[in-house]
């Protein structure tokens, strides 16, 4: 019995300490993960539970997300009046201005407001005429006075309820596009959508010419009118790395600067110590214990994002050095095994990580790119092909081929050949999907 007593023993003493472990094995993890603003947001919890710590955040400088290139601001180009940000009109605002120049009675005052606030991003009507009509207590004829007062004021096509009707408002506004553009677009919308013209030109006697110029006039449209007042919410990220150039000497480095610290309240600390109470001793152990642990993870993190950008620095040296090189075949295994990690540790590294070079901000995992082999007549020429490469001369060639004859797939696919990268139809379909290039059969021209 004695025995077995203290084996149950050891056991819960082997389970409690495995439990601690975990515990900070699981925030250590997280904090990787974290972004610079996540990393903020959870050290500024724990130190509402501590008061031993403070947390002062990173210089609070973020850099734009379309960021193309680093400025060097000490000279006469930086224009502090460029950072005071546009205060825009917003739709609803403009609809209503334009509505209180208008000689309306006051039911159609009611109804008109009603559809403006009725509308969405983009200027469609959401709301059903029907229940317009019931909300209001009003007939079906003023609810469609009300909607043609409303479709009468600028952006052209706003109140709209579908993207045909969308159209057919700003051909009929403009009145600038083919005599046919209204017929096609009224009569047949999803045909023409769906590139299905030769229905469309037998059906109305046109030729595929016409209706190609109806198409080039349609581009000029906006299917979303309400868009240019939508209030632009440009996004910024705070770069957790820095590449400095020099040459062809590439040094990569933690940014510090946007990164958040911690700092010991060493006043406060001295001043409970000074009451020399148990209690309080043991809550300072405690606290401290945390902070330094803290401390040690905040290290951890650096060291390991700086050890996986390194890395990653190193393997696409060429895209940084050489213009216009394309990015290496890279994947989060290769670096796992140079660094000697587990695969998971990279992924969390890279991210919602950024790093800032002198051609721009790059997120982290944008430099993986999956290989394809590249064959030749010798065999130590052979190497592996980055999709971002294939992507790049996918792009190049549908920006150069003869509209009026656009390539396939299959074509495509042929032609990569030429440069011995073998790749599949299927993924050349799968790559221009992701370039959001149409398929050859929408691409097609008929001047």
């Amino acid at each position: 019995m004695r025995l077995e007593s203290n084996f149950v023993q050891k056991q819960q003493q082997k389970q409690t300490m495995k439990l601690a472990m975990t515990q900070q094995l699981s925030q250590s993890i997280a904090m990787l993960q974290f972004t610079t603003a996540d990393l903020t947001a959870f050290l500024e919890d724990k130190a509402l539970e501590n008061p031993l710590i403070e947390v002062v955040s990173g210089t609070d400088v973020s850099t734009d997300y379309n960021y193309t290139k680093r400025k060097n601001n000490t000279g006469a180009d930086f224009d502090w009046l460029d950072q005071v940000p546009d205060t825009k009109t917003t739709l609803s605002e403009a609809l209503k201005e334009q509505m209180s120049l208008m000689k309306l009675t006051p039911v159609q005052k009611i109804i008109v407001l009603y559809l403006i606030e009725s509308l969405d991003e983009a200027g469609y009507l959401t709301a059903d005429l029907n229940a317009v009509k019931e909300a209001l207590l009003v007939s079906e004829a003023q609810v469609l006075e009300g909607l043609e007062i409303l479709q009468s004021m600028e952006p052209a096509g706003v109140g709209a309820r579908d993207a045909r009707e969308c159209i057919l408002l700003q051909i009929d506004r403009t009145m600038a596009g083919p005599e046919i553009a209204y017929e096609v677009i009224r009569d047949y919308f999803t045909l023409f959508a769906e590139k299905k013209w030769k229905k469309i030109s037998a059906d109305m006697n046109v030729t595929l010419a016409e209706i190609q110029a109806v198409s080039d006039y349609i581009q000029t449209l906006s299917p979303k009118p309400g868009a240019e007042f939508e209030s632009e919410r440009v996004q910024y990220v705070t770069p957790d790395l820095i590449l400095l150039q020099e040459g062809q000497t590439l040094q990569v480095s933690v940014a510090k600067q946007f990164q958040p610290e911690l700092r010991f309240q060493e006043d406060y600390y001295k001043m409970m110590q000074a009451t020399q109470e148990k209690d309080v001793a043991a809550f300072l152990k405690e606290k401290t214990g945390e902070f330094d642990w803290l401390m040690k993870g905040l290290e951890q993190r650096e060291s390991t994002l700086k050890r996986v950008g390194k890395a990653i620095v190193a393997h696409q040296q060429a895209f940084f050095t050489q213009e216009g090189h394309h990015l290496e075949p890279l994947t989060l295994k290769d670096i796992a095994e140079e660094l000697d990690v587990h695969e998971s540790t990279v992924s969390r590294a890279v991210n919602g990580k950024y790093i800032e070079t002198s051609g721009g901000v790059y997120e982290l995992k944008y430099f993986f790119s999956s290989g394809i082999q590249k064959k030749t007549a010798d065999p130590g020429e052979e190497g592996d092909v980055s999709s971002s490469t294939i992507k790049h001369y996918l792009k190049e060639m549908v920006e150069g081929e003869d509209k009026n004859k656009p390539l396939s797939d299959q074509k495509i696919v042929d032609l990569l050949a030429e440069k011995n990268i073998d790749v599949s139809r299927r993924a050349i379909a799968k790559y221009r999907t992701e370039l959001k290039i149409p398929a050859s059969s929408k691409r097609k021209r008929f001047d």
